[in-house]
This record gives C-alpha cells, sequence and structure tokens, in this order.
C-alpha cells in the first residue's frame, strides 16, 4: 500500500519546491555565564554552574567578536568522543576560570538545528573542535584551531602560550591586560618604577622570579581577579632584583606593598603560592587596621543530573526485555540528522567521494528503509504468525530518500551539489511529504537514563542494522544480490559525513583493518546482517566501562541472556539463532506514536 502523496510526479514536486520559507531574523544579544541557550537538545555543560560560557546561533558572533578573547569549544552532545572530552574540559574550565577577563572559555551545541548556520560558518568538520579567537577577531576565519587532548593541563598551556603571543604582538593595543612581560630593571630603575602597569588601585605587587620562561605567566594570569587589590608581574632570575634581595632558588614569589619597598612575603612557589599570598595581605591590612578584602574566587555550586532509576537486569529480566525494541522514531529522527544536519555541516559543494557516498546511501533508504513492520513477539519464541503493519511515517520517508535519490542523480555529470541546494531541496521535500521526521519527538529505545547518554547514536546503529535487515528480506529471492554492496554503502556514509571524528576513525579502523568488511567474510546474503552485529559487538567490548557508557544500557555482547536465551549456548553465540533473532528483532518495529506527538505539541 503506498500513501496517497506517493502518487504525485516529481515534475509536480518540483513546482511546488519553488515557494521556500524564509527564517524569521531574531536580535542578536550577549551571553553570559547564567545564560540558557536556546534549542531543543540537552547540553553537555550547565549552565550558570559552571565557569564556561553558553553559546547559540543568536549569542555567538556579538559575543565572540567583542572585547576579549574567547576559546570555544563546538560539539555535538550525541557524540561519544565529545562527552568523554567534556570531564577534560570542565576541569580545564575551572583551572582557567579565573583568567575571564582576558580569555573567555565558552561552547556551543552544533547538534542542536538552531545552531547550524553558526557551526557552518566556523567550519566544523568534526566533533569536538576547539577554535581560539583573539580579540582583534571580527570573523570566524580568523579563529585558530586547536588540539582536544584528554589533559586539562595540556589545554591550559596551549592557551597560555596562544594568549602570551598575542599580548606579546598586541602590548601597546591592550592596556587592560595584565602585563606579561618580563620587568626590566637597570641600576637606574626606582622601586616606583616597578609599579608600572600595575592598576592603580592596586596597593600590593607579587613579582615571580623565575630561571626561564616558565609559570611566570600562568601565575600573573591566575591572579587577574585580583587586580582589584593586587598586580603580579614576572622576573628573570637574572635581573637585578634578584641579588638586591638575596634569592637562591627558582620560581620564587616576592610580595611588597606599594608603599614599602620590603618584601612582606617571600617563598618558593608552589601549589599553595597563591593562597598563601591572600593570607599575606589579608594579615598586612588587618595589622594596619584596615578592612581585609575579598580576594578568592567564589566557585558555584555543582550539580548532577537526574537519572532514571536503574533497572538490574539480572534480578528483573523482564522489565529489562520490554526497554530493548526497534522504534521508527529513533530511526526516522537519526536519518534526518544524518542527512541534513551531518551531510550539510560544512559550507561549500558535495563532491567526489563525499558525492558518491551519499548518493550511495540515499539510494540504499530509497530502497530498503523499512516501511513494514512484522508484529512477531520476539518474547514469544515459538509463535509462528506473523502480521504485517505499514509505518505511514516511514513510507512518506521513503518518498523523501527516492526524490532526493533522484535529485542527486540529475547531478552526477558534474559530480557536486552546493550543500546549500542540497539542504533547500531536502527541507522542501520533506514539507512536501507533510514532514514524515519527528524531529519534536523524544527518543524512543534510544532515550538515556539520563540526556548525556545515548541518542543519535543508537539511533544511527539501529537504522545500520534494521537496513542490512530488510535488505536481506527485501532480496531474499534474488540470487544475484552482492551482500557487500548495503555494508560498504554504510562505511562510505561514516567516511563521509558521521560528525565525531574519533569515533570515525575508529569505525574506520574496525572496517579496514581489525575486522576488514571483504568477501571471505561477507559471501551470503546473510552474512550482511551478522557482519555488522559481529562489528557493532566489537565496538561494544571497546567502549565497555567507558565514561561514555549508559548504567543501564550497558555496553554487553547483544543480545543478552534475557533478549535471547537460544542464542547462547556453552559460552558461545549460536550463528543460525543469532540470524533468527536479527530477523525477529529488526524486522518487528514500533510504529511511531502521531497522537503523542499532537499531545506533547498541545
Amino acid at each position: 500500500m503506498r500513501s496517497p502523496q506517493g502518487t504525485m510526479s516529481i515534475t509536480t514536486i518540483s513546482c511546488l519546491l519553488l515557494v521556500t520559507v524564509l527564517p524569521a531574523t531574531v536580535e542578536a544579544v550577549q551571553s553570559t555565564f547564567n545564560y540558557v541557550p536556546i534549542g531543543q537538545n540537552p547540553t553537555l555543560y550547565t549552565p550558570g554552574f559552571e565557569p564556561i560560557m553558553h553559546l547559540d546561533q543568536m549569542t555567538f558572533n556579538d559575543t565572540v567578536f567583542s572585547d576579549r578573547a574567547f576559546l570555544v569549544e563546538f560539539y555535538a552532545d550525541w557524540c561519544g568522543h565529545c562527552r568523554a572530552f567534556a570531564p577534560y574540559f570542565r576541569q580545564f574550565a575551572n583551572m582557567v576560570r579565573d583568567w575571564y577577563p582576558v580569555v573567555t572559555v565558552a561552547v556551543i551545541n552544533c547538534a542542536d538545528s538552531f545552531n547550524q548556520a553558526a557551526c557552518r560558518e566556523n567550519g566544523v568538520t568534526y566533533f569536538p573542535m576547539m577554535k581560539y579567537f583573539p580579540r582583534t577577531a571580527t570573523t570566524a576565519t580568523q579563529g585558530k584551531l586547536f588540539e582536544t587532548p584528554h589533559s586539562a593541563e595540556q589545554i591550559r598551556d596551549t592557551l597560555l602560550r596562544t594568549v602570551s603571543n598575542e599580548y606579546m604582538f598586541n602590548s601597546s593595543r591592550y592596556p587592560d591586560w595584565p602585563n606579561l612581560g618580563h620587568i626590566a630593571v637597570d641600576s637606574r630603575t626606582t622601586y616606583g618604577q616597578l609599579w608600572d602597569g600595575v592598576p592603580p588601585k592596586a596597593n600590593y605587587m607579587a613579582i615571580l622570579f623565575e630561571e626561564y620562561d616558565g609559570v611566570g605567566a600562568q601565575f600573573v594570569m591566575d591572579l587577574i581577579s585580583r587586580n582589584h587589590i593586587l598586580g603580579a608581574r614576572r622576573a628573570l632570575s637574572n635581573s637585578p632584583l634578584v641579588q638586591m634581595l638575596n634569592i637562591r632558588n627558582f620560581p620564587t614569589v616576592a610580595l611588597f606593598r606599594r608603599d614599602h619597598q620590603q618584601a612582606l612575603y617571600m617563598q618558593r612557589y608552589t601549589n599553595q603560592t597563591v593562597k598563601e599570598i591572600d593570607d599575606a595581605i589579608t594579615g598586612d591590612m588587618k595589622q594596619g587596621g584596615r578592612q581585609a578584602p575579598i580576594l578568592t574566587t567564589t566557585y558555584a555550586p555543582t550539580t548532577t543530573t537526574t537519572q532514571t532509576p536503574l533497572i538490574d537486569c539480572h534480578s528483573y529480566p523482564d522489565r529489562c526485555r520490554d526497554m530493548y525494541y526497534v522504534s521508527e522514531t529513533d530511526m526516522l529522527k537519526a536519518m534526518r540528522m544524518a542527512l541534513l544536519d551531518e551531510v550539510t555541516r560544512v559550507p561549500g559543494s558535495i563532491r567526489g567521494d563525499n558525492f558518491t557516498n551519499l548518493h550511495e546511501f540515499m539510494t540504499l533508504l530509497s530502497n530498503h528503509f523499512p516501511v513494514l513492520s512484522f508484529q512477531n513477539d520476539i518474547r514469544r519464541m515459538r509463535a509462528k504468525r506473523t502480521t504485517s503493519v505499514i509505518l505511514r511515517n516511514s513510507e512518506r520517508a521513503r518518498l523523501v530518500f527516492t526524490h532526493m535519490r533522484e535529485f542527486l542523480e540529475g547531478r552526477k555529470a558534474v559530480g557536486s551539489v552546493s550543500a546549500d541546494e542540497y539542504r533547500r531541496q531536502f527541507e522542501s521535500v520533506e514539507r512536501v511529504y507533510a514532514s514524515p521526521f519527528p524531529v519534536n519527538s523524544t527518543w524512543q529505545h534510544c532515550k538515556g537514563s539520563s540526556p548525556q547518554y545515548r541518542g543519535y547514536t543508537c539511533g544511527l546503529w539501529t537504522t545500520f542494522h534494521a537496513l542490512t535487515v530488510h535488505t536481506y528480506i527485501d532480496t531474499i529471492k534474488d540470487d544475484f544480490v552482492n551482500p557487500m554492496k548495503p555494508l560498504s554503502t554504510i562505511q562510505g556514509w561514516v567516511k563521509s559525513f558521521f560528525g565525531c571524528e574519533h569515533c570515525r576513525n575508529h569505525f574506520m579502523h574496525m572496517t579496514t583493518t581489525l575486522f576488514p568488511l571483504n568477501e571471505r567474510r561477507v559471501r551470503h546474503p546473510h552474512d550482511m546482517m551478522t557482519y555488522l552485529w559481529r562489528a557493532h559487538n566489537i565496538v561494544n567490548n571497546r567502549l565497555h566501562g567507558d565514561t561514555t557508557e549508559d548504567p543501564q544500557f550497558t555496553k554487553m555482547q547483544f543480545p543478552a541472556p534475557f533478549l535471547c536465551p537460544t542464542c547462547h549456548s556453552g559460552g558461545q553465540f549460536s550463528r543460525r539463532q543469532i540470524r533468527n533473532f536479527l530477523l525477529r528483532y529488526y524486522g518487528s518495529i514500533k510504529p511511531h506514536n502521531r497522537l503523542a506527538d499532537q499531545r506533547l505539541a498541545l
């Protein structure tokens, strides 16, 4: 059975596509640390509770291209590597929270459709991506790419070098930045001249003496937040001040008061130095009968994400079994993100291998994306009667895939299409077919126990498996089917468009080196199902125990015994039973609940 829209000709559709919808303009504003970004997706960081500023499409330009430098992480909330990187980035942000007057740490969620234009303008081709925007930056192209190591210290040190270099070339233009240069002292230098560059309101000055260009710049940056009471400078070990103060070890910090030439404090630099300086200033002011200042930064409380109560699958296998199913909603949400957000992330043209891989993937979807659900309860293993149910949204989605395949075929002669033209075509076609992709629905089976888990990547894997299973079902009477084709097509899309760079590299390494996709492993039609099943379990084994693992949906070897008892025999999987399970599991698809969407809209 076909949807009534299925009778509409491509020519008619092309006429309808001439109508374009212009986006509403919004007034740009500047973000703050308490700003909650606009969008529907969950964020990996908590607005207002971390020293991380959240940006979105409305605030990005007016905030970043302002009066200070910015280090921005471009991430996708669904990206496993972004989730694994988040604790290190959060730790780094706390390390440099006092550097805010000079450089601000910020993030933007590129997975949220509201932010797509800002991320495209910044050339975000993978996640996570970090860019440093100097204080003088006025366009996205002036941002400098940063590495994303799993080390807060490495990120801090790289940022420090970058800020220091920017200051050295612009010191005269940045009078409000702390003086990051070394003190120049000769026989004619007076005590008062040592205070040049220290804010006039600051009554104290701390000087760090170092043998080489070491921790001095970090020391100065760490004390920025105290510039209302304390100025910080650095000096090299060959400075005449070293002999005058009889300093023998480095690095050493000396504290002075503006009206007092003798050091109030002088000790080797350690992790406790800043606190000791605070104590020395407080003590000196109390001794002089003055009110002690507030020197330390007030740290915001941390919050924990609300998590759904976990179910012990060993104790309650029936309850866990109910949580595992294939959802039409999840697959449709994932495919729209894969074909629209991922494909058009980078401005310019889709050409070469990327164009070919997109066309091949669209062809696979137009031919074999599931439109029927075979309602055979997998919990009743001996059930023989199977009924089919039409997946209405998927049926309309297939028409979108078919139209987009024909659209791409019309561009094969030139072998390319602009990302903007492709996006306009896709968005127009989906409107013609009554928007079959439930973008506002929540994830179903792929919903994590808390927002930072599962979601899009779960939906991708589910769709990939369903494509291999339904390709097998659709071609079961075809004696000349190529079982490698759907797998190589999936591999091609991942290689060209999957935004999580770390995840993409792992997938390509697995399918080319660790568990190569070749004709030796994929000889028979059913091998297209079992190859992907084995590959997915390799991924599960690698990620088991990782910080990105959902505690409710652990990276077990799939399927677990509570899902398929007969699949397990003597500690090994039964290949025949696995094939039967895959056909049952990915053949029985829970239809999208349109009434739930309507209730949600109300």
